[in-house]
């Protein structure tokens, strides 16, 4: 397989290169058609045939419109031509020196007086060419017969549009006729004979005579080769798709934008060498020259890119070292545009080494001068790729696939080419393709390779990290929940449940009135004759022992504790939400109160400790409740109700609840149910089917007692009914 300039393939990049200034081994003028003094046919040097040879050798192939593997028999095997027609002339052994050399159709003049011309071809056929099937193929643009080693073996009649009983493709173009030829391959020379039977008195040159040699499998090399090149094209491709995707991801890493660059590079060079040199894209041949031309100014571009792609994988990709890079990959541009240009102008030729038709001395000069920046130029970018490549290889990191790909590409694949060259056809082919797949494939899989093992690893690491964090947000945020309970918590014990949501939905609260709130005060007797008996430790705890059971009493009956005052205490029932806390709970709730203090009086006199009593007063009216303030602000009750129950409190007597007449109508009527008590006046009940019903409570009149700042009032002491 005839392979492209790939970025995986600089060793062969070196040697087109070379070849392009140094084939053969010197410059050399283009020499005139000479035609060499004529000699016995077997005494002269005769082409020599291998399969080798027509399965890796490349010809232009009239009728087909690209090069295919075979080979040119007009040009290499010596054809010559007689004008006279004679039976004998399709012989092995007829001596045809004498003949005239066709040293080209268009030079030949000679004619024919009844039309028939014969060439003779000479070559000598490889001991592996015994009985394999060839196909010789034919130009011709009159009928023509043909001979091997003097026997028929086929041709086309006087209709030139058939061969045998098969009907031969028409158009503008020559007629092409495939016959199948076998060699005797005894180490004496063969002679393929052709018979043309053109217009009397025409010449060789009218006929447009080619004739061409091939393996018979010419056409599925064809397609192996345009298979390996569709392989190669779609793994670059690949690579190019990728790297474009992760650097738009991240332009900030350069990497990928030159990985993108050498693949792009390398798709190119892969397309311009089949469209061009191998004319397998069916281009016109104006076309294909361009695309040829491409190709061969683009030979040090993907070796370039893969020196960057290296060099910034290792991280001492320079300013200074890339443009040192880039001026030099520059001049061997302009060095080959140059070479280029002069074979387009017909100065150079590179069929057969490099070769001029014009031996000027600025024009040798400047080939030297060319030869000289290609070869240097590819040198450095070779010892660059495998310097590179083996620091990278020798690294430890995952940047060391890449580097594995690249010394692999460049040394393996020269290995392989050399160990071909010097192996027999079997091995050399298996060769070949081996070297071709490791020329191509080896970056781009190393890269695949290293791409895989950095997204596995970047993938573990993101896991990782994403572990980590979730187990450090659900550490946070099981913190957050436990400080969220805890200021909930505080808040709530400053604040009724509905305030605090809503301060802390819209930052304030917003004051309510209420029509019915039922207030309790309480205030211990004797307070400051007991703190002087007491410390001051002792007396914290005494008032917080009372406290937290007055609020356990509180929260029984969903009462809102408002404030303490010193030694006094205040709650609220029917707000904040009017459900909650009913008259009749007040007073329960008071009772209870006054039963702990009883317990607790006992409690201290037993251990012979001074004791606290206390009044309870409790009244019922309208309120307006809120916050005040922004600091140490707190749940507070304003209006006339609450200054009414503190007359309540202050009017009462030890050890009683004393309740306003406003309280006494809410609650007379409050009945037991079921041995529990409800709410006559639409209170919820305990029991949906009463059996029993009792008074809850007795009421003892105190008639009208004077209350400091209000006068007389009409004043109840309650107590639970028997």
């Amino acid at each position: 397989m005839h392979e492209p300039y790939l970025f995986a393939m600089p060793g062969k990049q070196i040697l087109v290169a070379v070849l392009l200034v140094w084939a053969q081994g010197s410059l050399r003028a283009q020499p005139v058609d000479v035609v060499v003094n004529e000699v016995d046919t077997l005494k002269r040097g005769v082409e020599v045939v291998s399969l080798r040879e027509l399965r890796e050798h490349m010809t232009v192939v009239p009728g087909v419109g690209h090069e295919v593997p075979g080979m040119d028999l007009m040009a290499e095997c010596g054809p010559v031509h007689s004008a006279l027609d004679a039976p004998i002339h399709a012989g092995r052994e007829l001596v045809d020196s004498s003949w005239a050399k066709v040293v080209g159709a268009d030079r030949d003049s000679l004619r024919s007086a009844d039309g028939v011309h014969w060439v003779r071809l000479h070559l000598i056929a490889g001991p592996e060419l015994k009985d394999a099937p060839l196909l010789l193929r034919v130009v011709s643009g009159v009928p023509f017969e043909v001979f091997m080693n003097g026997v028929r073996t086929g041709g086309i009649d006087g209709a030139p549009h058939w061969v045998g009983n098969t009907l031969l493709p028409r158009s503008d173009s020559l007629p092409v006729v495939e016959v199948p030829v076998r060699f005797a391959a005894d180490g004496q020379v063969e002679v393929i004979a052709l018979r043309l039977l053109g217009a009397p008195g025409s010449s060789l040159r009218r006929s447009g005579l080619r004739a061409t040699l091939h393996a018979a499998d010419r056409a599925y090399a064809v397609q192996r080769t345009t298979f390996h090149y569709g392989i190669f094209i779609g793994i670059n491709a690949i690579i190019l798709v990728l790297s474009l995707l992760i650097w738009m991801d991240d332009k900030r890493d350069r990497g990928w934008g030159l990985l993108a660059l050498l693949s792009l590079a390398s798709v190119l060079a892969t397309v311009a060498e089949i469209g061009g040199e191998q004319r397998l894209l069916g281009l016109q041949d104006g076309t294909a020259a361009v695309f040829d031309a491409f190709a061969t100014v683009l030979i040090p571009w993907p070796l370039f890119l893969l020196i960057m792609v290296l060099r910034h994988l290792r991280g001492d990709l320079t300013a200074q070292r890339a443009r040192r890079f880039t001026w030099t990959v520059v001049a061997m541009t302009l060095t080959l545009l140059a070479f280029v240009v002069a074979t387009r102008a017909g100065l150079a030729s590179a069929q057969d080494g490099l070769t001029f038709t014009d031996t000027s001395i600025p024009l040798v000069v400047g080939a030297l001068l060319g030869g000289l920046v290609l070869s240097i130029g590819m040198g450095w970018f070779t010892i660059e790729v495998v310097r590179s490549g083996i620091r990278l290889l020798r690294s430890g990191g995952t940047e060391r696939w890449v580097g594995a790909g690249a010394v692999a590409s460049l040394l393996l694949t020269l290995l392989l080419q050399v160990v071909s060259e010097f192996s027999g056809m079997a091995v050399s082919g298996w060769l070949s393709t081996l070297a071709d797949y490791c020329a191509y494939v080896a970056v781009p899989v190393s890269v695949a390779v290293y791409l895989g093992i950095r997204s596995a690893h970047h993938n573990r690491l993101v896991a990782r990290q994403r572990d980590e964090l979730d187990a450090e947000v659900k550490e946070r945020t099981a913190e957050l929940r436990a400080e969220k309970e805890r200021s909930d918590e505080l808040l709530l014990n400053i604040l009724p449940a509905e305030v605090a949501e809503e301060l802390k939905s819209k930052g304030a609260a917003d004051a309510k009135h209420f029509d019915e709130a039922t207030v309790l005060f309480t205030d211990f007797r004797g307070f400051t004759q007991l703190s002087e008996q007491v410390g001051p430790a002792e007396l914290v705890q005494e008032l917080n022992a009372c406290f937290m059971a007055f609020d356990a009493i509180m929260g029984k009956y969903r009462i809102e504790k408002i404030k303490t005052i010193g030694d006094a205490y205040m709650a609220a029932g029917g707000l904040p939400d009017p459900t909650h806390g009913g008259p009749a709970e007040v007073v329960h709730a008071a009772l209870e109160m006054q039963d702990f203090m009883r317990q607790h009086k006992a409690e201290r006199i037993a251990a012979g400790k001074p004791y606290f009593e206390m009044r309870v007063g409790i009244h019922s009216g309208p309120v307006v409740a809120g916050i005040v303030g922004v600091k140490k602000f707190q749940y507070d009750i304003w209006g006339d109700t609450v200054n009414t129950a503190s007359r309540m409190e202050s009017s009462g007597e030890v050890g009683k609840v004393n309740i306003s007449e406003a309280t006494y109508a809410l609650v007379k009527d409050t009945q037991k149910v079921n041995g529990d008590w409800s709410i006559a006046n639409g209170g919820p009940a305990h029991s949906t089917t009463p059996i029993h019903h009792s008074p809850a409570f007795t009421f003892t009149p105190r008639g009208k007692v004077q209350a400091k700042g209000k006068g007389e009032m009409a004043m109840w002491f309650v107590e639970r009914a028997a």
